[in-house]
């Protein structure tokens, strides 16, 4: 009998695979989200010198808000060093319809800024048999489709089968959208009776309703042709509540952040869980704009290169340059948020005079992220007059390249 593995959050699978001997497998992955980004080279030389799951385990970020930045992974780019030690030959993304609502030419363009990403290898895509959509990103052979087109697929490989339980259900009406039972059946065809599953909850990071976590024990009820679900009980948890009303974009008014930040202070968590309540709130105080509280959490929350990007553009809002840039150097100092980090110390620099500063702040950019047309758009802006008339010729090639791919793709 074919079995499942339940796992509190996606990035666990990582080290499962590991243990489990996984190579050059072809990989089908129901999630709302691809968990595909770029990592540094040098976390990925950590992972590659483990020998077992457990040490690659150590490496996982406890959580995306973790103020411990010395991990190599997490679950929003996992799937990276997957392909990187070997264990990921393709990638097959089904997601929900709702999330290629925009099109395949939407879906590739808010991977324009992502560090790593080419345009060359954008170019790569194109739209398959069956209208699948076909490519390489960060050196990942990846087809996005929709369920109903996965049979008509060519499969290599040893297969892998992936659920992140958030597949289920659009946010933030949280409707659950799609049938487990239909959708088991239909991975089951095509992956055949022997293959395994695993399957992510994505409860406590926020991006799966509380109310919808049974929805993990039901599908390996399913798949292991069990009748019985074992339903866990599931307690309230504050970090959970803090993450959710940016991982599900759920409204959130002034009166009811300031509440939570009541309940933060007499929480009594522990350290490490703590410190991610007050990033947590720190980062929904920024999006009403109070950059004082913003920055208290910041203290409070031992610091985060998402909450310092923050605080920093809150600081450049209101003109203050000076500000924000001990901010922008703590956020360019970390992999996840140094190609935006580098762009605003560009302007930054620039609007303090320091032009030289700002091309080479600017250059990093566009250099890590040479897709990103703003980030070359920038660099043609602040660059020496001699300069200037190649990076946007360049800008406008790029610019044009890009109208092409979508037009292509649309």
């Amino acid at each position: 009998m074919s079995g499942a593995t339940i796992f509190e959050e996606h990035s666990e699978v990582l080290a499962h695979w590991f243990g489990s001997g996984v190579r050059d497998a072809t990989l089908i992955y129901l999630d709302a989200h691809l968990d595909l980004q770029f990592i540094d080279p040098a976390r990925i030389a950590r992972l590659a010198a483990c020998t077992s799951a457990q040490q690659i385990r150590r490496l996982e970020s406890p959580h995306c808000l973790s103020p411990d930045r010395s991990a190599c992974y997490g679950i929003e780019d996992f799937l990276y060093p997957a392909a990187q030690l070997g264990m990921l030959r393709r990638v097959v993304w089904v997601a929900p319809p709702h999330v290629l609502g925009g099109g395949m030419a939407s879906a590739l363009r808010g991977l324009l800024q992502m560090e790593g990403v080419t345009i060359d290898e954008l170019e790569t895509f194109h739209i398959g048999a069956g209208g699948v959509l076909e490519g390489r990103l960060l050196g990942v052979a990846l087809t996005i489709c929709v369920l109903e087109q996965l049979p008509e697929l060519q499969l290599d490989g040893p297969l892998l089968v992936d659920i992140d339980a958030d597949y289920f259900v659009v946010v933030p009406a949280d409707v659950v959208w799609a049938n487990p039972a239909a959708v088991v059946a239909a991975l089951k065809k095509v992956a055949g009776p022997q293959a395994s599953l695993t399957i992510a909850r994505s409860v406590g990071s926020g991006f799966m309703p509380l109310q919808f976590d049974h929805i993990a024990d039901e599908l390996a009820a399913l798949w292991e042709g069990r009748s019985q679900v074992v339903r866990r009980q599931v307690g309230d948890d504050l970090v959970r509540r803090l993450c959710e009303f940016r991982a599900r974009r759920i409204g959130l008014d002034l009166s009811k952040a300031l509440a939570l930040q009541r309940e933060v202070a007499a929480a009594g968590l522990e350290a490490g869980r703590q410190a991610i309540a007050w990033i947590a709130l720190g980062r929904l105080f920024a999006a009403f704009g109070r950059v004082e509280d913003t920055i208290a959490c910041d203290g409070q929350g031992a610091g985060h290169p998402e909450l310092a990007l923050d605080i920093a553009k809150l600081h450049m809002a209101r003109g203050r340059h000076g500000a924000a840039a001990a901010y922008l150097e703590r956020a360019a100092a970390d992999d996840e948020t140094r190609v935006g980090a580098w762009l605003l110390q560009a302007e930054c620099r620039y609007a303090a005079g320091d032009k030289v500063g700002a091309r080479a702040a600017a250059w990093k950019a566009h250099a890590a992220a040479p897709a990103w047309p703003l980030a070359l758009q920038r660099l043609s802006e602040y660059a020496a007059q001699d300069e200037a008339p190649a990076l946007r010729e360049r800008q406008a090639d790029l610019e044009r390249r890009i109208g092409l791919l979508a037009a292509r793709l649309a």
